[in-house]
């Protein structure tokens, strides 16, 4: 009886912490029902629109989380191209599976903050200053590429 306390114990501290969305530690799927905010945010002062939504697989997500540092050689659209965003593996990211003029992607918010909100894992955290320390991209799933990394202007 002693060895089935420990282990009932760790076996419901593990299913308490458990989010459905969760990937890791600093990553969530976001619910579809975000995709309204991500294209209200997103689409205003770009060509492509967001149109639909999708939903990835864990390997689409794996293979994003492995890509991830394919961020760090990207250019910032409109920024000085000395400005790069270093370790994107240490944010806490938001993942929105969308359709993007019909293609799969998945739009990736990202922030800095020591503690994230307490929603972060279901509504997607929207800042509009901050530099380096938001950023958002779009990563396709077919190429495994990231595109469109933007940072959010300082006030």
């Amino acid at each position: 009886m002693r060895t089935v306390k420990p282990v009932i114990a760790t076996l419901l501290l593990l299913v308490l912490c458990q989010t459905s969305g969760q990937i890791g530690e600093r990553s969530v799927l976001l619910p579809a029902r975000e995709a309204k905010a991500v294209s209200k945010w997103y689409s205003k002062d770009r060509a492509e629109k967001i149109d639909g939504t999708w939903e990835p697989s864990k390997t689409d997500l794996d293979e994003l989380e492995a890509n991830l540092s394919q961020i760090s050689t990207l250019n910032i659209y409109g920024w000085d191209l000395r400005i790069h965003i270093e370790h994107p593996e240490q944010y806490f990211r938001q993942y929105i599976a969308v359709k993007v003029s019909g293609q799969n992607r998945i739009f990736v918010n990202s922030f800095c903050d020591e503690t994230p909100p307490s929603d972060w894992h279901d509504k997607l955290y929207v800042v509009t200053d901050g530099a380096t320390c938001f950023w958002q991209a779009l990563y396709d799933p077919a190429t495994k590429l990231f595109s469109n990394l933007r940072i959010d202007a300082r006030a």
